[in-house]
């Protein structure tokens, strides 16, 4: 998620949730060849063993093939090609969720990602296996599941990851599963893994998604905004979240140290919630600065419940 899942929000997801894998936020792939250092802070990333995969977007090949090279020699797992952004800007841009109407660069942006793995495997001599991904949607307007699936389907990648709504409808409205049901009925004998995305709300739910829809795995995405311990199906106290929200905002000041922790502020509103008073003290966290101005807050508000 664009803006979202930086640097910060991976570690704390990595250390408190332990999910299986962990995606960057999309990565403009000519900003990063073309040297933006806003764009070139999107990979940073902390030591860790959990899978980790470079999530980038674009139109252009040549671009995607160079991403990976770039993703390969800072020790990411895999590269993910977003194909599901239903943000407009992006999409009047030809990339996310547009490809869905464009299979032949679609196409075309998988197999140069391909190569510039196995490129980049044999340059900096690495053993592991390096996955290619594909995170996308049902359709243009409507659904299109067995057309669309089908294309990707043709050049082999190793996962696809399905959000089961349409780019018309970015985020509102239910999930249709039932979508997810025709690609894994369509994938059934394919070499390609498929993981499903679309309003999970808390572990039980996506185990039970797993295992109806004969699924690889499921990803969990605005579900985990404030709540990285959706991962573990775990209920944190009102002192565990407030921990997690100062180890949250001291992360950020390390990843980046000349940046104002106003950045922050969003996560801080997603942590406010289910303990008393949490409206109030949110309202009051929209204001800080700085590590302090947070800490002053929750001490005050600890000192109440």
């Amino acid at each position: 998620m664009d803006g979202v899942t930086d640097a910060p929000f991976r570690y704390i997801t990595d250390v408190i949730g332990k999910p299986d894998i962990i995606y960057t936020e999309f990565v403009s792939v000519k900003g990063l060849i073309l040297g933006k250092p806003a764009i070139q802070r999107m990979l940073l990333r902390h030591k860790t063993k959990t899978t980790m995969i470079a999530q980038f977007f674009g139109t252009e090949p040549e671009y995607f093939y160079q991403s990976s090279l770039v993703a390969l020699e800072k020790g990411y797992d895999g590269v993910d090609i977003n194909m599901g952004c239903p943000d407009k800007s992006v999409f009047h841009k030809g990339a996310g969720a547009a490809l869905i109407i464009n299979p032949s660069v679609a196409k075309k942006i998988i197999l140069s990602v391909k190569k510039g793995i196995k490129d980049g495997k044999e340059k900096y001599n690495i053993e592991k296996n390096i996955t290619v991904s594909i995170k996308t949607r049902t359709g243009y307007k409507k659904p299109q599941t067995k057309e669309w699936i089908s294309n990707l389907l043709e050049v082999e990648p190793d996962v696809i990851c399905i959000h089961a709504r349409t780019f018309a409808q970015k985020y509102g409205g239910l999930a249709d599963w039932t979508q997810i049901g025709i690609a894994a009925e369509l994938m059934e004998n394919s070499k390609t893994k498929l993981f499903g995305n679309g309003d999970i709300k808390n572990r039980v739910q996506a185990l039970e998604r797993i295992k109806e829809y004969n699924l690889a795995g499921v990803l969990i995405g605005r579900g985990a905004l404030g709540n990285p311990w959706i991962f573990q199906g775990k209920v944190p106290t009102t002192k565990e979240r407030f921990e997690v929200i100062i180890e949250h905002c001291k992360k950020f000041m390390e990843f980046f140290p000349s940046a104002n922790l106003s950045i922050m502020r969003k996560h801080l509103g997603w942590y406010a919630k289910d303990f008393p008073h949490a409206s109030e003290v949110r309202n009051e966290l929209m204001q800080v600065n700085t590590i302090d101005d947070v800490k002053k807050i929750l001490f005050k508000t600890q000192a109440f419940l």
